[in-house]
């Protein structure tokens, strides 16, 4: 694994840069001595696939090399294994990690690896045991097929960003106690920023979209039809021209304004990859999302898009045990959303 990384690292550069520099100064420099070797972790999850999700969830990234790194855990499965991609927020948003591991795992260019980086031969020194967990955060998901989400979007002309959250808005409508039932959620749609000449594996580059889940509408089509007609516009020019134009702390005043609790419920995104990936010729047959959670948000949740497969997280602290309820009322809610159609 380390070689694969290494021999990426031409169309990956920011897994070998880090932020240096004083408090509002910092500036991307190469990491002196990168070591990719030092960036690989093996799990003791007990061949227990949630308990590795929540253990890698809870992973440090450590500030004294690039903020990022690979955790490996065994499943159920003998001829299964997880591998997971954590990174710091800082160094990559929702799309540029998207964008990382379908270029690490691209199956259309495959990398031959050295026997000895292939931990399923037993041969993984190079993978050293995962460090204790720094954090307190759950993870909880579900997956359902893509027809199906594709099905609802093709009736209704919705994009499948709708469908996903006219499904939550749903779920949280029976999830959320009665008194909050008959108003608005509120909750904060990360949309990218990025153009073709952007640089795809680095930084923060995305704007927020405010919108309104419509909890007081008792029907999946209602509650569908109010989403669409809030999305129909992204301002992405206008966020674009803020970014390049506003100085730094501007922009720091008017990002911590957006994650506060008085704004927002939680922190909704959607993201996918889009071309079959693969491990040293070993196809991935699915993923998941490690939604980051927002200080100030009750929750966060990502759809992570991929093969025939939607799968959706949710992650909140563990205080928050209720949460992990979310995930099978938002698959119900799909589903009755996709009856509805006739689907």
């Amino acid at each position: 694994m380390a070689a694969l990384v290494t021999a990426r690292l031409p169309a990956l550069p920011v897994l070998h840069e880090q932020l240096a520099g004083p408090p509002q100064q910092e500036c991307w420099q190469r990491s002196e001595g990168f070591d990719a070797a030092r960036h690989l972790h093996v799990l003791d999850s007990g061949r227990d696939t949630h308990r590795a999700a929540e253990l890698l969830i809870n992973q440090p990234v450590w500030e004294d090399r690039p903020r990022w790194g690979l955790w490996l855990a065994q499943t159920e499965r003998e001829d299964e294994f997880l591998l997971g991609y954590r990174v710091h927020h800082a160094a990559q948003d929702g799309a540029a990690v998207a964008h990382t591991i379908q270029q690490l795992f691209d199956a259309r260019t495959p990398l031959a690896l050295p026997a000895t980086a292939c931990p399923t031969a037993g041969r993984g020194a190079v993978w050293a045991p995962a460090p204790p967990a720094s954090g307190s955060r759950m993870l909880a998901t579900a997956d359902v097929p893509m027809e199906m989400m594709r099905a609802v979007s093709q009736a209704t002309g919705a994009s499948l960003n709708d469908v996903y959250l006219a499904a939550l808005a749903g779920a949280l409508r029976r999830w959320l106690p009665p008194t909050h039932r008959q108003r608005p959620a509120p909750v904060r749609v990360p949309f990218s920023l990025r153009s073709r000449a952007d640089r795809q594996d680095r930084g923060n580059l995305f704007g927020y979209k405010r919108v309104l889940l419509p909890l007081e509408e008792s029907t999946p089509h209602a509650r569908l039809a109010r989403l669409c007609e809030q999305t129909r516009t992204w301002p992405r020019e206008r966020n674009r021209r803020l970014l390049e134009l506003l100085p730094d702390t501007m922009i720091q005043s008017h990002v911590r304004g957006l994650v506060s609790a008085q704004d927002a419920l939680a922190t909704v995104t959607l993201l996918g990859a889009p071309a079959p990936m693969s491990v040293d010729g070993s196809p991935v047959t699915g993923g998941f999302a490690l939604p980051p959670l927002i200080d100030g948000h009750l929750f966060s949740s990502v759809l992570f898009l991929y093969g025939m497969r939607a799968t959706v997280s949710f992650t909140a602290h563990t205080r928050h045990e209720g949460v992990r309820d979310l995930p099978a009322l938002w698959k119900a809610q799909l589903e009755e959303l996709t009856a509805s159609c006739g689907s």
